[in-house]
């Protein structure tokens, strides 16, 4: 199984076209997929640290594996290596804030491998762990790209808390009686998807952040005119 799955097909982008389903997957780590599950994908973007990935290794079952990862190292609040679930987060829009800033160059690597590929051959899946940071950031961006607006981004991303919510309450629940309120609260908040998280993305994104990742215009029309249909 794999949670937090969802085909971006069938969102409208603001000239009316719609994403064409079985292109564009979003997810969380592929560690205890089916081989069925992967139907129609033929490629896989790993955004996960390389010790995520140790822990918990991705079952791709033969299709093409991109281990892409936004950072290489433990973040505090966003990855999710064992023990992480034992530290105090920092405040999250804050951080979302510092990964578009300080991660440019790795989101770049990731958009361009994704408006690369042969879709002919099948979907691009791409994932963290929980599917909700490096791939709800990575997520907004192709949305960007193909003239989605915001409040559409937005209810996507807010889309997470459907399948993490109820494992966020248990992780407080949990921790506060042998942690405090206070340190529970901060770990609830790295579990769960909140407007506020997306929008501190944008503001420090500011305006041209695709000219930052040096996505050219031709380009992102170029990959609008091979995942949008006016059907």
């Amino acid at each position: 199984m794999i949670a937090n799955k969802r085909d971006l097909g069938g969102l409208i982008a603001k000239d009316g076209r719609k994403i064409k389903p079985g292109l564009l997957i979003r997810s969380a780590h592929l560690f205890q997929a089916e081989e069925h599950d992967l139907a129609g994908v033929s490629a896989v973007i790993d955004l996960r640290t390389p010790g995520e990935r140790r822990e918990a290794p991705d079952k791709t079952y033969g299709r093409s594996y991109l281990p892409l990862p936004i950072f290489d190292d433990s973040a505090i609040g966003i990855s999710h290596e064992s023990g992480a679930a034992e530290q105090m987060i920092p405040d999250m829009s804050v951080l979302y804030g510092r990964m578009m800033t300080e991660c440019a160059d790795a989101f770049s690597v990731v958009l361009r491998t994704i408006i690369r590929h042969d879709f002919s051959t099948g979907a691009m899946l791409w994932h963290c762990t929980e599917g909700k940071d490096r791939c709800g950031m990575t997520t907004a961006l192709v949305l960007d790209m193909l003239g989605v607006d915001r409040d559409t981004m937005m209810a996507d991303y807010l889309k997470t808390n459907r399948i993490n919510l109820p494992k966020a309450v248990a992780i407080r629940e949990r921790l506060a009686k042998d942690r405090g309120t206070a340190f529970a609260d901060s770990v609830y908040q790295a579990y769960i998807a909140d407007e506020k998280y997306l929008k501190a993305a944008w503001e420090a994104m500011g305006d041209h952040y695709f000219d930052r990742l040096r996505i050219t215009a031709n380009e992102i029309n170029a990959f609008r005119d091979q995942v949008l249909s006016v059907d």
